[in-house]
């Protein structure tokens, strides 16, 4: 066998070589998947399925930053439509109240909520 490599390699040395280049570059342009650097961590590089989930994941947060700031714009204008009303009025209207101190409830409780949960996935990951 080895005979028979030497006498083909030998008769047919060019078109053996470019038939072991052409299967290096083959291998290359297949196994290889192109990278770009990482948005969350620019210091790693991402393939493209890897990028979507990034973008993904950006996008998630960025709506939950946009859910949090009109869960506070509500609250604020709640706050002060009892309060100008109580103003207006001169009474104070208890189950307006009532609903105002459980709005800052809930408020306060989805913050430590997601507070702990941050906690807790941080240290799950260490």
């Amino acid at each position: 066998m080895l005979e028979l490599l030497k006498t083909l390699f030998n008769h047919e040395r060019y078109q053996t070589i470019s038939i072991i280049v052409a299967a290096l570059l083959l291998i290359g342009f297949y196994g290889c998947e192109p990278k770009c650097k990482s948005i969350i961590n620019p210091a790693e590089r991402v393939t493209r399925s890897e990028l979507d989930i990034e973008i993904d994941t950006v996008i998630a947060k960025a709506n939950a930053g946009y859910a949090s700031l009109e869960q506070q714009e509500d609250l604020r204008s709640l706050m002060f439509e009892h309060a100008l009303t109580a103003a207006s009025t001169g009474t104070v209207n208890p189950v307006a109240l009532l609903t105002s101190v459980a709005a800052l409830l809930g408020v306060g409780a989805t913050a430590d909520n997601i507070r702990k949960r941050k906690q807790i996935k941080k240290l799950t990951t260490e």
